[in-house]
Order: C-alpha cells, then structure tokens, then sequence
C-alpha cells in the first residue's frame, strides 16, 4: 500500500514538474510574443462574439495608448469608442461582413488615443468557429502611423513635383531615334515655342521647322555629335508661333542601349530671350559711349588690333578728330551743351560716313575714324575732307549757332606703324601737330614729329608737378619812357627749369597749358608771386613800378580771377595800380560777356588793362572804344617790319594816333634798332619794350635796372656763342646740309622715337653746327643721333648739346660735340679736307644733302 502511494506521489511529482515546465515555456513564448509584438508594433486581438469580451495583448494597449491590464477585456462598444467617428461606420460594415461571410477583412482607419493624439492602424480580422460552436474574431492591429505619413509626404513631393514639372518655363522633352517620334514634351513648352506639346508629338519635323533658318545648320551640327553618345549644350533661335524671334538653350542627353547606340534622347530646352538682351545690352554699354552711342575706345582698340592681325594686311587709314572750344562750351554754355554738341556731331557721323567707315568716340571732346581698304593712291586730303564735310553747317544747339572746326591726325597702315600701340601713338602725334598748324587743319603722320610730341608728352605730364615744385620762375623786361628812358612799368614773363628738358620755352609750354586748363593755375601762380616779388622790392625801399602780368582767355570764364587779384594785393598790402593785366584779342572775341564783366570789375579796383598784341587778331575799332583800355600794346610783327615795310610804318603811326585819341597809353612790343625807336619816338609812342633796351632779366638783375631808374637803347651786338675754343677746323658750308635728328637717350635712360629734320651749317672732326625747330637743353646725358648724306657716304654721328643760342623764338642754332672714337674721327677729318677743296672750286657738291635756301628761316617755314 505504501509502495503504491509512493508511486502515486512520484507520478504526481513529475506531472507537476513537467506542468511547471510548461507553464515556463508558455510564459516564455507569450513574452517573447509580446516583445515581437513591440518591435514590429503589432497587436493582436481575440474576440468572443458570443459574450462580447476582447482579450487584447500587451502591445495592443501601448498602440491605443492604455496601460496593458490582466483583468481588463474591452466589449465591441468600447473598441468601437477609441476608433476615430469619421471612420467607425466603416469599420461597422466591415465587421458586419465578417460576421455574414465568416471570412476575413482588412481595413485601415484611424483611433484617437487617450492623449488626443491620432493614428493610423491597420486592422486585420479572420473568423474562426469553435468545436463548440462558438464565434470568435481573431485579429493583428498594426501601428502604421509613421508609413503612413511618409507615404503622405512622399505624395505631396511628387504632386508638388510634378506640379512644379509642368509648369516650369522649360520644354522637358523625350524622344525616340528609332522610331523618329517625339515621346514626351512637357507643358513648358508651349511658353516657349507657342505650340503645344501635343503638337509636337504629332509632328516630329515641327521642331525642326522652327528654328531660324540662319541657325538649321549650326544646329544640325551640333546634334550629330550625340550619334557618337555626346550630351550637348547649344543656343540657337527659333520663331516663335506669334511670329517672334526667340534664344533657346537646348541641352540634350543621349540614351545609349547596350550596344553603345543612341536610342533615345532626352533633354531641355530653356528660353533664354532675356538674356541675351541683357549680355546684348551689357555688351553695349561695355562697348558703346553712353552719350553718342557711337562704339568707344575698347570697341576702337579691338577693331584696330583685329585689322592689324588680320593675315591679308590691308592698308588702312586711322583718323583722330577732336572739337575745337568744347572746353569754352562748356564753361559759357554749360556741360548740357557740350554733351548736346557732342550727340550732334555722333548723328553726323553717322549720317555722313559711309559703311566703309568706323567710327568711335574715344574721349572726352575726340573722336576715331578707321577707314579700310584705302588704295596707295588715295590722298589724304580725301579722308580729311570726309571729316570736314560733317562740320560744313553750323550746329544749331538752344538759341545759339555754333560753327565748330576740327582738328585732324591722320595714319596709314603699315606705312606708318607695325603695332595698334604704334598707330595710335603716331595718329596721336599727327593730331598734335594739326592743332598747332591751327583750326581746321588735318596732319598726316611723318617720323619726324615724334621727338616733339614726345617731349610735349613729357612736358604735359610734369607741369602740374612743377607748380607744386616751384620749377616756374619769372623774369621781368622793362618798358621804358619813349623819351626820357625812364623805367615806367616792366612784363612779368613766365619761364620754366625743366628737371630733363632744361629751360622751356614758353612758346612751348604755354600751348600745352590752354590745352589742359592748367593755363588758370599758373596765371593766379604769376599773379600771386609777382605781388610777393613787388613786395619785396618795396621793403628794400625801391622806387617800385606797375608790372603787367600776361591772363589767358580761359581766366575770365572762372569767377575767381578778380578776388585772386584782390586777395594777392591784400596779402601783400599793395595798392591795385602797382598790377596791370594783359589780355589777348582773342578774349574780345571767345568770351567778349564774361571779360565785359570782369573789366568793370577790375577798373573799379584801380587795375590797369591793356590790350596786348593789337593787330594780330580781328578786333574793331567798335571793340577798343567799347572796353575802355588804358594801354594799347602794338605787336612786334608790325615794329619788326617798320624799317622794310612802309605800310606797316604807316600802320603802326594810325594806330598811335588812334590809341591817343581814345585816351589809351600806347606800347611798343620788340623794338630792336635805332630805325625803330626813333620812328616810333617821332609818332609820340609812350613807352618802349624791347632788346634795344632790356632783354627779360632776372629779379635781381631787375632790381638794379631799378635802382638806376634810366635805361640807355644799346647796339645790339651779335655774339657768336659757337666761336671761341675750337680743338678742330671748321668746314663753313655755303648752303646748309639737311640731316636727320633723333634722341638715343634721355636723362640716362634709353628711348625709341622717329626723327626730326635739321641743317647743319658748318662741320668738324669734333662736332656740327645745327639749326633745329626744337628746343633741347645743354646737357651731357641727353645722347643725340644724327644722320645724313654727305660725298655719297651716310654719316652717323651721336653725341650732346654743349652750346646753344636762340636764333628767334622759333628756331635754335645748336653747337653739338661728337661721342667718337679716334680712328673715325680721322677719317672724317680727311673728307672734311677733301670736302673743303671741293667747295673752293665748286659750290655745288654732288651726292650730298645740300639745300639751296636762302634761310634756314625759310626752309622751316
């Protein structure tokens, strides 16, 4: 019995042990079910219809946002609550169907939790039946909420995509190579086109018919390069359906298959009308001066250089113009003037110019003409008369009548330049020279005009420097009483110290100066220093007397002339009458309002005014009684003349008597014989200036003139500077020799320009004697070329200026010294003896650049 019971017991044992054992397994299995449930966010429902309880999972509660509890079994009703009310009938119908059709249902709807937050599920039911009988709903709720917003997401881009893709201003197209027909066009390209995309679709020759005929062939070009598997981009124009021409940028991309073939093309075409017109019009105003619209001087450089490169080398002509006065306009008229005459004279250009030239604005008052394909027997005066005729009519600007003038430089390629730099310099000097002939003039290039413009350049570039640096001085030339030689007033004449070119002549650089304006700077300069100069004499107790000071035309456009004078009178506590300005005619004629103002202006002050070099202008009678001069200055050409010339003497005692008739002092510029002053004292002239008394002196020399009081008229006697010293015989030669002069270095520095012409009048083994238009200081490191011809031999000679001595104000007479070894120097010393004897028998010497001129004055005339 014992024994059985034991059994019993260990059979109880055991089957309690393999219990426990399952119950560890089913715990086991039904929490990892619930940790899977989790991760995959997957509930699961079982559903009793009969006695409407739910047995829900752990992780059904999380979804629904409840706490999971064992006890707690949810009814239909209650399940039905958390579902949200847009989507509960939906659920009723779908459980209603299950429980007809004992089948299974999917559907998606959306619960609200507790927390008001809401969510998508994705609910899925089977239907099972008991052995018993019983009804049960077996069911997995998933947690789609994140899938599904993504996938919402993911639908707005693709609709804001798409949206975006059919209106975008783009043709985005497809097309099929094989079959020859348009796949796809997108609604762009109706924008772009005017056709439709279903239009292209049914006729694939239509693209093709759209583009400008000009642009096919480029085209056509371009896309065969995507038969060899290119993508490429390309702009062309197509007409659109309205009739308007339009830019498109085509980009197309190759679809090749697996033999490498291009199959199909896809691509874009963008319209890019607008921005052409942008680049066109930037293009312009890169290009194009804004107020002539004419092309300007990048347009002018490009054009030249490419017609230099080009390989044919056509001659061409290059013509620089610029417009007399356009300062003045612009300071009587004011800058609305000057731009309007400076449209006009654009109009003109382009109205009068033909197609065979091209024309620029290249600065301020100038203006280009290239004129190609120029035969060898065109004559330049043809190419300036081009220019001329656009001026041949006044220019009618507001009230007024304008008769402007140009100025013309003219260049001829290659004659006359290998390089753009080249040419434009050489026209550039032309033009400068054209100027200097006076108005309505043209200059065609010659070498020789490159030492001058150079060192004008030079001299442009340094004048503003030297105010600042004090390199201007002054030195006075007495006018003294015709009849008792008593200094009564003295000219204040400007004068330069170049740092290179050594002393300038006025001549020289008082031109330059009303060419750049500066000519303002430097005569309130003079005022102010000859009043500073007055002062000083004046507290060293000399017996001081009135200078005059020479005013440009421009002066009196600025309205700061007369308070300068007051000012510089103030400082230096002078009384106004001690200043006397010198006008020109040409201030009478240029600016006759503004200096009608500023002579009343100064006459009210006590500042004397005299009216300088009479008789070289065109002023009347009418004029010197309108102005009410004090002093009336005869020009030296008319004193000058006197003794040869018995009109001017006639002239010159008139004018004497006219000046004394209308109160007016009368002085006599550049009185330089005895024939002259005692003419002149005969017809009661006032005063006298000139070098039978005084050459222009320096202060301190001026001052001791004024501590004498008196001046006596002296012979004036020709020293010859050139004689003297002389280590080698001179060869006096009966004509002068022509030669060629050109500058190897300046100021230790080398340089490169053409040449100018000179005669020499005599030659030694150690130099030559020169005449020369230009004006060169003595200095040892300015090295000089000179060329010539002389017994059939070409002579070289460089060497420096040593001596100097100004023949007149135009010309110089030069003493150069030779930089010439010993052996040469006797060779040349042997042909001079050879030359000597020749001239003794004969004059005329063959194979040699003599010139037969009475003058060297005439020959440079």
């Amino acid at each position: 019995m014992d024994e059985l019971n034991s059994q019993e017991n260990d059979i109880k044992t055991k089957d309690m042990t393999e219990y426990y054992i399952q119950q560890m397994e089913l715990t086991k299995i039904k929490n990892n079910l619930n940790q899977a449930q989790k991760i995959a966010n997957i509930g699961s429902l079982e559903y009793d219809v009969e006695n409407d309880k739910g047995f829900w999972s752990d992780q059904l509660f999380r979804i629904f946002g409840l706490k999971p509890q064992k006890d707690f079994f949810p009814d239909y009703r209650m399940y039905l609550s958390y579902l949200h009310p847009d989507d509960r009938p939906a659920f009723e119908d779908q459980f209603q169907k299950l429980l007809k059709e004992k089948n299974s249902v999917d559907l998606i709807c959306r619960i609200i939790r507790q927390d008001g937050e809401e969510r998508f599920i994705h609910h899925r039911a089977d239907f099972f039946a008991e052995e018993s009988g019983s009804a049960k709903i077996i069911a997995t709720i998933q947690d789609i909420t994140e899938k599904r917003r993504m996938e919402e997401k993911l639908y707005e881009n693709e609709r804001r995509i798409g949206q975006i893709y059919e209106n975008l201003e783009v043709g985005i197209y497809s097309a099929d190579l094989i079959e020859k027909k348009v796949i796809h066009f997108s609604r762009g390209v109706e924008g772009i086109f005017g056709y439709t995309a279903e239009e292209f679709i049914a006729d694939f020759d239509l693209w093709n018919n759209v583009i400008l005929p000009d642009d096919l062939q480029g085209v056509e070009a371009e896309r065969a390069k995507i038969l060899n598997g290119n993508s490429i981009r390309y702009q062309y124009r197509i007409v659109h359906k309205s009739g308007e021409v339009k830019w498109v940028n085509d980009h197309s991309i190759p679809y090749l298959n697996e033999s490498g073939e291009p199959i199909r093309v896809d691509g874009f075409v963008t319209d890019i009308t607008e921005q052409k017109w942008l680049e066109e019009k930037m293009r312009h105003m890169a290009f194009y001066d804004h107020l002539t619209d004419l092309p300007n001087r990048r347009y002018f450089d490009q054009k030249l250089q490419s017609l230099i490169e080009d390989s044919e080398h056509q001659r061409f002509a290059i013509l620089f113009f610029d417009l007399q006065r356009l300062k003045q306009i612009n300071d009587t008229f004011g800058h609305s003037a000057g731009d309007e005459l400076l449209r006009l004279v654009a109009s003109r250009i382009r109205e009068r110019l033909n197609i065979n030239f091209f024309s620029a604005r290249i600065s301020g008052d100038q203006f280009a003409v290239i004129k190609e394909h120029i035969q060898e027997v065109e004559d330049p005066a043809q190419l300036g008369e081009s220019v001329y005729q656009i001026f041949s009519e006044p220019f009618h600007i507001e009230s007024f009548e304008l008769n402007i003038t140009p100025s013309i430089g003219i260049s001829i390629y290659p004659n006359n330049g290998d390089t753009a730099e080249e040419m434009v310099r050489n026209t550039e000097t032309s033009l400068y020279h054209a100027k200097q002939k006076g108005r309505n003039r043209f200059q065609v290039y010659h070498p020789s005009m490159d030492i001058e413009s150079y060192k004008l350049f030079t001299l442009e570039q340094d004048m503003r420097k030297a105010l600042v640096n004090d390199e201007f001085f002054l030195e006075y030339q007495p006018r003294v009483d015709t009849k008792t030689g008593k200094i009564v007033s003295a000219e204040a004449l400007l004068r330069w110290n170049h740092p290179e070119w050594g002393r300038v002549s006025p001549l020289e650089f008082i031109p330059v100066a009303e060419e750049s304006g500066l000519i303002i700077n430097i005569g309130e300069y003079v005022i102010r220093k000859v009043c500073r100069q007055l002062f000083d004499w004046k507290e060293k107790g000399l017996s001081i007397v009135p200078i005059s000071v020479n005013i440009s035309p421009l002066s009196f456009l600025k309205n700061s002339l007369v308070s300068t004078i007051k000012e510089a009178l103030d400082e230096n506590h002078l009384e106004a009458e001690l200043i006397e300005i010198e006008m020109t005619e040409s201030s009478l004629i240029n600016y006759s309002e503004n200096v009608i103002s500023v002579l009343k202006e100064l006459g009210s002050m006590g500042v004397m005014i005299a009216l300088d070099d009479f008789g070289t202008g065109y002023s009347s009678i009418t004029q010197l009684k309108k102005y009410k001069f004090d002093i009336l200055k005869i020009d030296k050409t008319f004193i000058q003349a006197m003794d040869k010339n018995t009109e001017d003497a006639i002239i010159t005692a008139n004018l004497i008597r006219l000046a004394h008739g209308l109160n007016m002092k009368v002085v006599a510029e550049g009185v330089e014989t005895f024939e002259q002053f005692y003419s002149l004292r005969k017809n009661e002239c006032d005063q006298i200036q000139g070098y039978l008394f005084s050459k222009p002196v320096p202060p301190s020399a001026f001052e001791q003139k004024l501590l004498i009081g008196t001046l006596k008229p002296q012979n004036i006697k020709e020293d010859n500077v050139f004689k003297g010293l002389r280590k080698y015989a001179r060869v006096e030669f009966p004509y002068p020799l022509e030669a060629e002069m050109t500058i190897l270095e300046l100021n230790s520095k080398p340089v490169k320009m053409g040449s100018t012409k000179i005669l020499i009048e005599d030659m030694s083994a150690g130099g030559v004697k020169f005449v020369s238009k230009m004006k060169l200081p003595v200095r040892k490191d300015i090295i000089l070329l000179i060329e010539t011809k002389l017994l059939g031999e070409v002579l070289s000679f460089t060497g420096t200026i040593v001596r100097k001595d100004e023949i007149s104000d135009a010309l110089t007479n030069y003493g150069f010294q030779f930089i010439i070894e010993e052996g040469p120097r006797a060779e040349l010393a042997e042909m001079l003896d050879i030359l000597a004897i020749q001239l003794e028998q004969n004059p005329s010497v063959p194979e040699s650049r003599f010139v037969e001129t009475a003058s060297s004055q005439l020959y440079f005339e």
